[in-house]
């Protein structure tokens, strides 16, 4: 078997409205055998892997994969299983799975669910090999496999802390973007973004953090304004805390000025030889030790945010309790059996481990793995509390006394932090705290929930509410509407239609699609980011209050689109163009990749769908949101019909733009007020409008706003580069635009008898990637509008040089254009050149652009060099 792609599509997708691996996949061999004809293939695979019983498959309940198994199912199917089943066992579960065959045969396309990235592309690679493990009969270390995944899924997966405050913003309504590969999360869109890393926020004071860090200096700000701390000073050599020691009296508590997560404490040290190790422990994270007295009472950690004391919990540093026969080794093992226990933040509690803390308090305690502790007995394996090393937490939250709450509500102004954990040391909260029998031992900035969210003993407290209503109050508007438009053709010029409209209604839009990425109209990056990453640095953009989003199919397939929902999804058309390419083998298939964006609109959005193209309104199914239709035919049955129930379309009447619903019918404009229509020549650019105008009414733009922004929207350079720019050179004219497939220039050939009696001569190119008969249609549809064609080459894609413009110029000449009014020449600017050689008064030049800003510089300097610079058109570049 070989894996021949695989990627992770990382948003809402063809096969999935989560992210998912793709994973397409050529069975070889075993295309001629299923499972049920390997011999003793499933016997192994259910022994290797016991938990694929809890697999319903297509039957719908337990048990049902493995009935599919022993009836005879594809291996690439059992891999989508396997890869599913690897990541549950590592503590990812996932549910979801599909297998599609191709028109290859033994190749098939496997997606699946996964949660981490790093950990799902690998259970796919190791399914497949698991897979054909078994049925080559040999052995296979799937314990390996999963310890490598939990490795992953530990590096990569967001901690329980900040995951909380993500599904809690997601609960309300507040996307996520993962920053970067640790905890740094963009909470919202645009404007109305805050950032968060684990528990601090793009507010908490970095003052107030450095304080926390400086234990010391936090002891003395305490202090100060009458808060319990425990005695201590700083040594900087033992000689130093030996000092300190004597003069505190034994026991002490040896910590690092600067640390955390418990390392370099040590609790409790009696004598001076006990001091000397944990000093060395201590220095070896910072050269400044605090040597404090320590306190007796129990450990609890209370959380304060916002001002307010959200939970407490009292916490015990992992232990174990003899039972007179076992030995310490034994009772560990026997600990860490608890379900409840996992590696890292995989459970509820974490495992213990025997480290370096807990050898040193052997040492001290005179013990060793191999001792039998008596029954009852308890020993402590580490000197701190933390959950990550073992530790448990019950919840107290309801024992806190008023008096203790109001001083750790205190404590978090003093220090400065809207997000703050407080250690105290007391015999328990639920009493004022008093100086010498209780004291605050240390603050953190940053602090854990997962205590909190899931306490060993005691009641859940979901903390992550009060520190998302701190960054979001409820009462506040945290909402960027997300325009996502898409389609064969003219997505590009409704994309940008829309913006223009939103920025001239006072709005701060950005923009991303084929020609690159704005803010509010102004270009920050070229090229075309019509795909997630497009998306993704609009909607980082921290001065935007609109996002509009050019959606092309290539993006949607190789990486999912780059955001969850949508508040309007405008579906323009279907059109043959891409088929063949990127497993896309049928217009059907595409059509069901371009419906993604509809699919994801909010069911209190708007979905804008053309009533013209069947199959667009054959996917009406699966749209989201309120449906409005636009329409060129005003008696459009579909149009009717949604009329007739109550809908809202937007249609083409009498040359009028006009939205009938069951309100009173509006009026916007006429079609000679829409520059972009070329006096009504344009059709398809009436299209766009009508779509455009759906849209913004759908979002609740007001009549007037919307006829502002489509009458000063022009097909000029510098408002929709390279889509119908008309450029007047006097005695003849030239039109740069991005038409690169059948439908575009047959919709040119509607316009161009408008424009001029003379010779119609095209700079044209075919695209590589598409498939031979493609490109033939592509020559014949030039042939049937053109009488001069200059063929380039400026996107071979794969191909020999040339070899798409012989197949564009056979299909014109076979459809009997004149061999000998097609040129080939396959450099861009040269064949730019010639047609300007060529050309005639009355003449009318169409240079299909493939890069925009190049070929539009290119088409400038001819006309200064014809018409001078002083006359160079000021909206060009």
């Amino acid at each position: 078997m070989k894996v021949l792609e695989h990627r992770a599509l990382r948003g809402p997708n063809r096969y999935s409205r989560y992210q998912a691996i793709f994973m397409l996949l050529d069975i070889g061999a075993y295309e001629q055998q299923p499972s049920d004809t390997i011999d003793g293939f499933t016997d192994r695979l259910i022994a290797l892997i016991p938990t694929l019983h809890n697999h319903g498959c297509s039957v719908g309940g337990p048990g049902g994969f493995i009935q599919r198994l022993r009836r005879g199912t594809w291996i690439g199917h059992i891999a989508e299983h396997v890869a599913l089943e690897l990541q549950c066992l590592a503590g990812m579960e996932v549910g979801f799975g599909k297998t599609y065959d191709t028109n290859d045969d033994g190749i098939y396309k496997v997606v699946y669910r996964y949660r981490v990235e790093s950990a799902g592309l690998k259970a796919g690679e190791d399914a497949v090999a698991l897979v054909q493990a078994m049925a080559e009969n040999r052995p296979y270390d799937i314990d390996a496999v999963i310890a490598h995944l939990k490795d992953l899924r530990e590096s990569d997966l967001l901690g329980p802390s900040t995951n909380s405050i993500v599904e809690e913003a997601k609960h309300r309504g507040i996307p996520a973007i993962r920053l970067n590969s640790d905890s740094h999360v963009q909470l919202g869109y645009g404007a109305k973004q805050r950032h968060i890393q684990a528990t601090m926020t793009d507010r908490t004071s970095a003052i107030g953090v450095e304080i926390a860090d400086e234990k010391f200096r936090t002891k003395e700000r305490l202090s100060r304004a009458g808060i319990p701390t425990p005695d201590g000073r700083v040594a900087t050599s033992l000689g130093q805390a030996t000092g300190i020691a004597d003069d505190l009296g034994y026991p002490v508590a040896v910590k690092p000025e600067i640390g955390n997560h418990g390392r370099g404490i040590s609790a409790r040290v009696s004598d001076a030889s006990e001091l000397a190790t944990a000093f060395v422990s201590a220095v070896a994270i910072c050269s400044s030790v605090i040597v404090e007295k320590t306190m007796t009472g129990f450990d609890f950690r209370v959380l304060v945010i916002d001002g307010n004391l959200v939970a407490a919990a009292r916490r015990e540093p992992a232990h174990i309790v003899g039972d007179g026969t076992s030995t310490v080794q034994q009772l560990i093992n026997h600990v860490n059996a608890d379900p409840r226990r996992g590696i890292g933040h995989e459970r509820v509690l974490t495992a213990i481990s025997i480290d370096h803390m807990s050898q040193r308090l052997l040492a001290f305690q005179d013990r060793t793995l191999d001792d039998v502790l008596a029954s009852g007995e308890k020993l402590y394996l580490k000197s701190t509390a933390n959950l990550s090393t073992g530790g448990t937490a019950c919840d107290v939250t309801d024992h806190v006394h008023q008096d203790a709450r109001l001083m750790c509500e205190r404590v978090a102004r003093i220090i400065g932090m809207d997000c703050i954990g407080i250690d105290i040391v007391a015999p328990g909260l639920d009493q004022p705290l008093s100086h010498g029998s209780a004291g605050i031992v240390e603050v953190n900035a940053a602090p854990g929930f997962r205590m909190h969210l899931a306490p060993t003993e005691g009641q859940a407290r979901n903390v992550a509410k009060p520190f998302v209503d701190m960054l979001f109050p409820p009462a506040l508007d945290t909402h960027v509407p997300i325009i996502a438009v898409t389609g064969t053709n003219g997505k590009t010029t409704t994309a940008k239609l829309i913006a223009h409209t939103l920025k001239y209604s006072g709005h701060m839009v950005g923009f991303a699609g084929t020609t690159g990425v704005a803010i509010d109209g102004v270009e920050i990056v070229a090229g075309d980011y019509s795909g997630p990453e497009g998306s993704s640095i609009v909607l980082r953009e921290p001065t935007i209050d609109h996002a509009v989003l050019e959606i092309a199919r290539g993006g949607i397939i190789r990486r999912g689109l780059g955001f969850d929902t949508c508040d309007v999804g405008v579906f323009l058309n279907v059109g043959e163009d891409h088929i063949g390419t990127d497993g896309v083998e049928d217009l059907e298939e595409l059509s069901l990749v371009k419906a993604t964006v509809i699919e994801v609109v909010k069911d209190t959005g708007v979905s804008v769908l053309n009533a013209d193209d069947p199959i667009v309104v054959g996917l009406a199914g699966r749209a989201g949101g309120k449906i409005i239709y636009f329409s060129l035919q005003p008696k459009n049955e579909t149009i009717r019909q949604h009329l007739s129930t109550g809908g809202t379309a937007v249609v083409l009447q009498d040359g009028n733009l006009v939205i009938h619903s069951p309100e009173p019918t509006i009026h916007v404009s006429s079609v000679l007020e829409a520059p972009i229509t070329m006096s009504g020549a344009a059709i398809f650019n009436i299209a766009n409008v009508l779509a455009g105008v759906a849209a913004l009414h759908g979002l609740g733009l007001s009549v007037d706003m919307i006829r502002n922004g489509i009458s000063t929207f022009h097909p000029s350079a510098s408002q929709n580069p390279g889509r119908m720019n008309l450029i007047d050179f006097v005695t003849f004219k030239v039109i740069v635009d991005y038409g690169h497939n059948t439908p575009a220039v047959q919709a040119m050939g509607h316009v161009l008898p408008h424009l001029t009696k003379g010779q119609k001569i095209v700079v044209a190119h075919g695209t590589g990637s598409r498939v031979d008969t493609q490109l033939r249609a592509f020559g014949l549809a030039l042939s049937e509008v053109y009488d001069k064609i200059i063929l380039a080459d400026a996107d071979p894609r794969g191909r020999k040089p040339g070899a798409t413009s012989e197949l564009v110029r056979s299909g014109a000449v076979d459809n009997g254009f004149a061999p000998g009014a097609v040129d080939i020449i396959n450099n861009p600017d040269t064949a730019l050149a010639r047609a300007f050689e060529i050309v005639q008064p009355g003449d009318l030049i169409v240079v299909q652009v493939n890069e925009v800003e190049p070929m539009l510089r290119a088409v400038m300097a001819h006309f200064a060099r014809i018409a001078g610079p002083a006359r160079l058109p000021e909206a060009v570049p």
